[in-house]
């Protein structure tokens, strides 16, 4: 078999992997993603962004990002601010309870995945998953 096909199942398997992974901890903490969730978690990491620029981040029409900011204002999850570089536009940052509650989550999982290492992986395991790790971080 030849070096580029290899490297190619390898990718697909850990594309899956990662995949199967994701989804499984999500289902199993009940912290299953939402367009919503997506939302927040882009301004947990951007801080304060445009409806227009959430939209184009999220891959979605401006009206359809509108109505997601709307509902997730409803929930006191997001604010709308001035924009420090142009007065006259708004931008949407997150409430104190909307960083709560993906802290939480966050959290929920990271205390799932802690306890299935705990119950399935043995030392050589655990060495190997931190080698595993050290190679996905070269990744990205």
């Amino acid at each position: 078999m030849s070096t580029e096909n290899e490297t190619q199942q390898l990718a697909e398997e850990l594309r899956k992997m990662v995949s199967h992974l994701v989804r499984n901890v999500r289902v199993s903490t009940a912290t299953v993603r939402t367009s919503q969730y997506e939302t927040l978690d882009l301004l947990d990491s951007h801080d304060a962004l445009s409806i227009a620029d959430l939209a184009r981040l999220r891959g979605v029409k401006h009206q359809s990002m509108r109505l997601v900011i709307n509902e997730l204002e409803a929930q006191d999850l997001v604010l709308r601010q001035k924009s420090a570089q142009d007065a006259r536009a708004q931008v949407i940052v997150l409430s104190d309870q909307a960083r709560a509650a993906l802290a939480a989550a966050r959290q929920q999982r990271a205390d799932w995945l802690a306890a299935r290492i705990n119950q399935t992986l043995d030392q050589q395991d655990r060495d190997d998953l931190q080698k595993g790790l050290a190679a996905l971080r070269k990744l990205l």
